[in-house]
């Protein structure tokens, strides 16, 4: 392979395998069929509105970014904006800033003539407004037009005065029949995490969940990518992709980057398990800092014979429910395996407790349940497969401990 071939794939890898934005190209984005079928359901059903929700780092920006690229090209307004902190004022007048209004005038001259002004929907709502205001908005301008419009982080609306407006919002735009769908997508459990005040508007919300990726769908990603850069990789270098990607998407292009860019670096363009495991090492070196701040903090400690890190990589492969939690119990063969030592669960049972603290070490699990009966999944989804990635990297997570994360994988 030519030194330019070789630059110019690697410059290429980091176009179409996306860890750190999300895909907003449609020949980039794989999988997700059945959460595009029920969103387009609701667009196309009048008086229907549309939840997109789930973890963080399962791809749900970029199902919306795929979303308003498929319905621009059918010729549907879409308006597509990012919450942040927002009010309900602040993030209708987002989305009206990006909604162009022309007005025809009269222009007076030896002859008549028209003229055409364009201005920007915001400028129409002065102070204060609500769901009345914006449904008059539609209805007026907007009522023999699809309009889309999707709110992007819509959990950063944390304010119960703005979840009602929304709600309200939703009912008056079906109850009166406006051809515009609102799409809200946001990190959330379920639907009452993200929507409080859903229970009046539930006839006219579709809910969509973004689950975890099966391995299918990561395949997928792995295969549309290596196929735009005229590379393939090895059927056990693409499991261990997979597999250490815990059904996250965020994970399977930022270790498929570092896998290809390794092996280009090579002169090659079949990627071998041993690429993959250099992939790897430069991945947890390029995760999230985030990540990699909060998974210091848990494990740091002055005295070397402490448990921490061995802990908090147990949990990690513990068996989980199908909402992602486990219990002291699961953490317990995991740990034994690692350390190669017998533990019962009073001898992690603190370290469980600080990680679930505030103060200090946390919090990197959340608890539910009653003393005794705790149950503990992760804060932040994105941070269990970086530590396993890390206890790889770190040669910490051996063969045979890698067979439990098969295990959890098939349950």
């Amino acid at each position: 392979m030519k030194e330019t071939e070789k630059k110019e794939l690697i410059f290429r890898c980091g176009r179409v395998f996306s860890p750190a934005a999300p895909i907003n190209k449609l020949d980039l984005f794989a999988g997700r069929l059945k959460q595009i079928e029920k969103v387009s359901d609701a667009i196309n059903t009048r008086g229907q509105h549309a939840v997109i929700f789930g973890e963080r780092g399962v791809g749900k920006t970029s199902l919306a970014n795929i979303l308003q690229d498929m319905l621009v090209s059918q010729g549907v307004l879409v308006v597509k904006v990012n919450c942040q902190d927002d009010n309900y004022q602040g993030a209708w007048r987002k989305a009206f800033a990006e909604i162009t209004i022309d007005v025809e005038e009269d222009v007076m001259g030896i002859t008549s003539r028209k003229k055409i002004n364009a201005f920007t929907a915001d400028r129409l709502f002065e102070g204060e407004f609500g769901p009345g205001e914006v449904r008059r908005f539609f209805q007026r301008v907007y009522n023999s037009q699809e309009v889309v419009t999707i709110f992007d982080e819509f959990d950063r609306l944390l304010n119960g005065k703005t979840q009602r407006l929304f709600a309200d919002t939703i009912k008056d735009l079906s109850d009166n029949s406006i051809p515009t769908t609102l799409v809200m997508v946001g990190v959330a459990g379920d639907v009452d995490d993200l929507i409080k005040e859903h229970a009046s508007i539930d006839r006219a919300l579709v809910q969509v969940q973004m689950p975890r990726m099966p391995g299918s769908e990561l395949t997928d990603i792995m295969k549309k990518a290596l196929g735009s850069l005229a590379m393939t990789i090895q059927p056990d270098g693409m499991d261990l992709v997979v597999l250490l990607s815990q059904g996250l998407p965020h994970y399977t292009h930022l270790l498929g980057k570092e896998s290809a860019i390794a092996t280009l670096k090579e002169g090659r363009t079949k990627i071998s398990l041993a690429d993959v495991r250099k992939g790897i090492k430069n991945a947890v070196e390029n995760s999230m800092e985030s990540v990699q701040n909060s998974y210091q903090k848990a494990i740091r400690s002055q005295r070397k014979e402490t448990l921490f890190r061995e802990v908090l990589l147990a949990c990690a492969l513990a068996e989980v429910d199908d909402q992602g939690y486990f219990a002291s119990a699961d953490v317990r063969a995991p740990l034994c395996k690692i350390t190669g030592k017998s533990y019962d669960i009073p001898n992690f049972s603190q370290h469980l407790d600080k990680f679930s603290s505030d103060q200090g070490r946390g919090p990197v699990l959340e608890r539910s349940g009653t003393s005794r009966r705790f149950r503990f999944r992760f804060v932040n989804p994105l941070l269990q497969p970086y530590v396993i990635m890390r206890g790889l990297a770190d040669n910490v997570v051996t063969g045979d401990v890698l067979e439990l994360l098969q295990k959890k994988q098939r349950i």
